[in-house]
C-alpha cells in the first residue's frame, strides 16, 4: 500500500498563521500563494490528488512542493533562481531612465524664471528618441541599448503617443457657459429647437487630396502635388440641427452680417414653430448691430456663444469633418460654382443618412463589457 504523502506540521503557532494567511491573501505573489494553498490543503487532510484537482494543477507538482516546504519551511514556498545570465540593469538604473524620459531634452529651448530663454546644451536633440535617451544614459553610467530601453519604458507603462490636440478657455465666465451650451444639448428647453452653426472656409477653388480608403491594386494611395489656387474665396455657412442630425448649407462669398443673416432666415423657415437656440461662436458678424436688429425682429431665435478658445463645444465642428471627406476629397474645382455643387450634393448625401447628434461618450455595448470580463478572468 502506497504511503500518504501530507505536508509536515507547523514547527509554531507563528509559522502556521503565516501559511495560512499567505494562502487567502489575493495581492501576494501568485505562486507563493499556490504553494501555500498545497500546505494548508494537506493540513485541512486532504490528499495529493485531490489538492492537485482543486487547483488544477499535477499531483507530482503538489508532492514536489510539499517536500520543499518540508525541507525548506516558508522559504520553499517560492520558486528557486533559474537558470541564466542574471540581470544586468538594476531596478534603480530603470528609475533613473524613467526619470530622464520625464525631464526636458538637453537642446529643447527652455524659458526660465527670469525670462529667459535657452537650451542648456544647443547641439544635443530638442525631443526625446530610443538614441537620445540612450545617449543620455550612457552619459550617465548606464550602459543600455535603444531596445532595452523601449523595453523599460513599455514595462513602465511610458508609451509614445501622437499628440492630441485640446482646447481651454481663458474667459472667466467660459464655466458658466459652457454649462448652458451642454444643457442645450442634453435637456433642451421643451419645445425648442437646437442648431449649432459654423462657417468653413475661405474654400478656394483647387484640387484636394483624396480621403484614406480601400486600394485597388494594393498600393499607397498617391495625391499629386499641385499649387494653383482660384483668386475667387468662397465661405460655406452650415446649421446643424442636433435633435436629427439634419443640415443646412450655403455658400457665400464673403463671411459677414449679411450672409450670417440670410442663414437665420434658413434656420427659421426650417424650424417654423418653437424657439430656437443657435450654438455659435463669438464671431464679430453674428453680434453686429446688423444682427441684433433683426434678431430684436424675431424674437424666437437666441444666440447662444460657446466660450472663446472652446471650439469642441460646438457639433458643427464635427460635421465639418464628414463634410470635408464627401465633398472635397479627390475633387479638384476650377470655380466657386463648382464648390457649390459638390456642397449641395454632398449636403444631400449626410441628410440621407443623417442621425441625433447625442453630446458625450456613447454608451458601451454589451458586447464590449462580455470581452471585457473574458479579459479580466
Amino acid at each position: 500500500m502506497p504511503k500518504i504523502l501530507r505536508a509536515r506540521a507547523a514547527q509554531d503557532e507563528r509559522e502556521e498563521r503565516r501559511v495560512r494567511k499567505l494562502a487567502a491573501s489575493r495581492h501576494g505573489p501568485a505562486d507563493w500563494i499556490l504553494h501555500a494553498q498545497m500546505v494548508v490543503r494537506s493540513w485541512d487532510g486532504e490528499r495529493v490528488e485531490a489538492i492537485a484537482q482543486a487547483l488544477h494543477c499535477d499531483a507530482q507538482t503538489v508532492r514536489r512542493r510539499l517536500h520543499r516546504f518540508e525541507t525548506g519551511g516558508i522559504e520553499g514556498l517560492g520558486d528557486r533562481p533559474k537558470a541564466g545570465r542574471p540581470r544586468r540593469l538594476t531596478t534603480e538604473d530603470d528609475s533613473r531612465i524613467i526619470a530622464l524620459a520625464k525631464q526636458p531634452p538637453p537642446g529643447r529651448l527652455v524659458r526660465y524664471t527670469d525670462g529667459s530663454l535657452e537650451a542648456r546644451e544647443e547641439q544635443k536633440a530638442a525631443q526625446w528618441s530610443l538614441d537620445a535617451l540612450a545617449q543620455a544614459a550612457k552619459e550617465a553610467g548606464i550602459a543600455v541599448k535603444r531596445s532595452q530601453i523601449r523595453t523599460i519604458l513599455l514595462r513602465e507603462g511610458v508609451r509614445w503617443r501622437r499628440t492630441h490636440s485640446w482646447g481651454t478657455s481663458d474667459e472667466k465666465d467660459a464655466r458658466p457657459k459652457r454649462v448652458a451650451v451642454v444643457s442645450h444639448y442634453t435637456d433642451p428647453p421643451a419645445g425648442s429647437t437646437t442648431i449649432c452653426t459654423d462657417e468653413l472656409g475661405p474654400v478656394l477653388p483647387r484640387s484636394f487630396p483624396p480621403a484614406p480608403g480601400w486600394s485597388p491594386n494594393g498600393h499607397r494611395i498617391k495625391a499629386p502635388l499641385e499649387y494653383s489656387r482660384g483668386l475667387e474665396k468662397t465661405w460655406i455657412y452650415g446649421a446643424l440641427r442636433v435633435r436629427d442630425g439634419k443640415e443646412l448649407t450655403r455658400c457665400a462669398p464673403a463671411r459677414n452680417s449679411t450672409n450670417s443673416i440670410e442663414l437665420l432666415k434658413l434656420i427659421e423657415a426650417d424650424n417654423p414653430t418653437g424657439d430656437i437656440f443657435i450654438i455659435t461662436d463669438n464671431l464679430s458678424s453674428h453680434n453686429s448691430l446688423e444682427t441684433r436688429t433683426w434678431l430684436a425682429e424675431h424674437p424666437r431665435i437666441h444666440h447662444v456663444f460657446i466660450p472663446k478658445g472652446a471650439c469642441w463645444l460646438n457639433l458643427q465642428e464635427g460635421w465639418w469633418r464628414l463634410f470635408r471627406r464627401d465633398a472635397f476629397a479627390g475633387q479638384s474645382f476650377a470655380n466657386p460654382s463648382e464648390i457649390d455643387l459638390a456642397r449641395r450634393v454632398a449636403t444631400a448625401q449626410l441628410n440621407h443618412r443623417a442621425k441625433p447628434w447625442v453630446w458625450g461618450r456613447p454608451p458601451k455595448t454589451r458586447r464590449h463589457y462580455r470581452r471585457l470580463f473574458s479579459y479580466r478572468i
